[in-house]
């Protein structure tokens, strides 16, 4: 009987399920455009090894909190790391991975490949905007790495455009007798997600502004970096009008509370001499002139309401009330 060999076997079912994960999205004989799902690290380690990129970047690849970066190796293989904006329905204390997801991208003289762990329309959508508008012969892999960078950015217009709308409406609220309607976390909730998105976005500005120093100066390059830098400025105004709503709520919370204290300090000022007048008379002493007096109970009304109507007049110059 022939004997079989088990680690044969089992290599070649793990390079069957790598053929498998590879997903081949676009190919011609310049390059082939490859998208791998919710790898494993060993099968990662083997698709580097077949396509000759560092295997450090694997680490970043696998990490689901990895902030946007660029880098490249002396095989003049690119490695961008982006992240598209997808969030989550959980709190995690990772607020980058709450907002987002990432898409690694390796890109080499005749491939260039994709490796993502959560599901996205992205690839659907420049495969529907570029490709399949354009002579396959005439598509590239800076074609392809352009448009994917490009919809990735996109997605966080949309957020941008809710969170502003959000922000009118409290706004409507504050600057109205309804301003105790608002609630802080609801403004909490606003600032942590747009902080999320210009942190990815501050990462990902940066991470542009290193693949263009190492490539060409192309002006689909500048244009991405333009519309990240667009994309950064309206998360960077959400969080400054959330903190100036924050700053404009507790100050009239504040004003609300000196109101109030005004009210009562314009009460106790009235009361507090009519009080001590009481408190004398109500001492009980034997010896007291006043009590025997025919008219000591209405002289003691008498000057109690003079007293008011000075302090009335004193608070009323004052402009107290």
């Amino acid at each position: 009987m022939m004997k079989i060999n088990k680690n044969k076997i089992n290599i070649f079912i793990d390079k069957y399920q790598l053929l498998l994960l590879m997903q081949i999205l676009f190919e011609t004989d310049k390059f082939k455009w490859i998208n791998i799902q919710n790898p494993t690290k060993q099968e990662l380690n083997e698709v580097a090894s077949q396509y000759c990129f560092q295997k450090l970047t694997i680490d970043d690849s696998l990490e689901p909190g990895h902030l946007p970066k660029y880098e490249s190796d002396d095989e003049n293989i690119s490695f961008l790391l982006v992240r598209f904006f997808d969030k989550e329905h959980r709190m995690l204390k990772n607020t980058v991975r709450e907002f987002s997801h990432k898409i690694s991208i390796y890109v080499g003289a005749n491939f260039i490949i994709t490796v993502h762990q959560k599901e996205t329309d992205i690839f659907d959508l420049v495969q529907k905007k570029y490709i399949q508008h354009v002579e396959p012969s005439k598509v590239t892999i800076k074609g392809i790495l352009y448009r994917i960078v490009s919809e990735t950015i996109k997605t966080y217009e949309e957020p941008a455009i809710k969170m502003d709308e959000e922000i009118d409406a409290l706004e409507h609220l504050i600057f109205t007798d309804d301003y105790r309607k608002i609630k802080i976390p609801s403004l909490y909730k606003i600032k942590r997600e747009a902080t999320a998105c210009k942190k990815i976005l501050d990462y990902t500005l940066e991470a542009l502004k290193e693949y263009r120093l190492d490539n060409k100066r192309t002006s689909s390059s500048q244009d991405l970096m333009e519309e990240n830098v667009k994309m950064l400025h309206l998360h960077s105004q959400i969080v400054d009008d959330v903190q100036n709503l924050l700053t404009v709520y507790l100050s009239l919370n504040s004003q609300k509370s000196n109101e109030i204290m005004q009210t009562l300090t314009v009460f106790s000022a009235f009361f507090l001499p009519l009080t001590f007048l009481a408190g004398i008379y109500g001492m009980n002493f034997d010896y007291m002139p006043e009590l025997n007096h025919k008219l000591g109970y209405p002289i003691c009304l008498l000057i109690m309401l003079i007293i008011v109507i000075f302090i009335y007049f004193w608070f009323k110059k004052k402009k107290y009330i």
